[in-house]
């Protein structure tokens, strides 16, 4: 009887497996597609939505800023850093975060567009685009877990993008890896040093792995020293390229892992620059914070101040 009812027993079983003896079934499979990032670069552009073929991946945001003086809390798209009154992080990313991260996408052609936002509620000053403008699209292939970067660089009445699938030298663990984007559309070529100090090093010491860098330019990723063990905290500065002037605040130290590749970013302007399609002067001053001073009284996204953003690419 025994015999028998283990029989049974294991002919309903595999009857309702559906006799597939030689399938398995993982709890959870990896992830295909492709690897998308996207960074927002264009000094006084409004907010952005991102779409792959049509549909839009990116998520809307609640967004604390002052339009007019006016303390406003707006749901809307990707915003450029300066709405966020962030010097050392980058502000317009998706997905968000300075950490590794990427939108995993569908192979094969793609279209990708960068639109302007519709910020609910309405904003009170005049942008310098309307809601739904679009701002680029680009169409390329996507490799099956390729790793690709898109950026939106320029004016925002003169847009350009930069599309790169993101190349990794092999990782050594006394390296970190770094590239360097001047995405300040009216800069001169630009220097970019770097301070550190690694453990047991009697004083600190200053490299400059990216000279004479100019608009609109990404580099590769090169290599700069690590320390084997733990981060190793670097500060970066902003020079002409070949002088001793510095263009825009030094940044807080950056901690940087060994191993690990960073995208480092010039952002905001030079120089004023007036958006021809609306008259607005765009200021690569900080935005004035007296009551007293008119120019207070025009909402940030007017100012841009030359600076550095970075994110962990890998």
């Amino acid at each position: 009887m025994k015999t028998n009812f283990y029989i049974i027993t294991c002919l309903f079983l595999i009857t309702i497996t559906g006799c597939k003896k030689n399938t398995i079934t993982q709890l959870s499979q990896p992830a295909t597609g492709a690897q998308l990032r996207y960074a927002q670069a264009i000094p006084g552009l409004p907010a952005v939505d991102e779409y792959v073929n049509g549909t839009k991946i990116s998520p809307q945001q609640n967004v604390g800023l002052t339009d007019n003086l006016k303390p406003t809390s707006v749901i809307t798209g990707i915003a450029y850093p300066s709405a966020f009154n962030t010097a050392t992080q980058f502000g317009g990313l998706y997905p968000g975060g300075t950490s590794v991260n990427y939108a995993l996408v569908a192979t094969g052609n793609a279209t990708i567009k960068i639109a302007t936002s519709t910020p609910v509620p309405a904003l009170v000053s005049a942008q310098t685009a309307a809601p739904n403008t679009t701002v680029a699209s680009v169409t390329q292939s996507l490799a099956e877990r390729g790793t690709y970067s898109l950026f939106t660089i320029g004016y925002p009445d003169k847009p350009a993008t930069i599309f790169v699938e993101d190349k990794f030298p092999t990782a050594d663990m006394t390296k970190i890896y770094v590239r360097f984007g001047n995405f300040i559309p009216n800069s001169p070529p630009l220097d970019v040093t770097g301070v550190y100090t690694l453990t047991g090093a009697p004083a600190a010491t200053t490299l400059t792995p990216f000279t004479s860098i100019a608009a609109g330019k990404l580099t590769d990723f090169l290599p700069i020293d690590a320390n084997t063990i733990g981060t190793t905290g670097y500060t970066f500065q902003l020079y002409l390229a070949g002088t001793s002037t510095k263009v825009g605040a030094v940044t807080k130290a950056i901690n940087m892992a060994p191993g690990r590749y960073y995208t480092i970013m010039a952002n905001g302007l030079y120089t004023d620059y007036v958006v021809g399609t609306t008259g607005i002067t765009l200021k690569a001053t900080a935005r004035p914070t007296k009551p007293s001073d008119p120019n207070s009284l025009l909402p940030e996204i007017y100012y841009n101040p030359p600076g550095i953003s970075y994110f962990t690419t890998k």
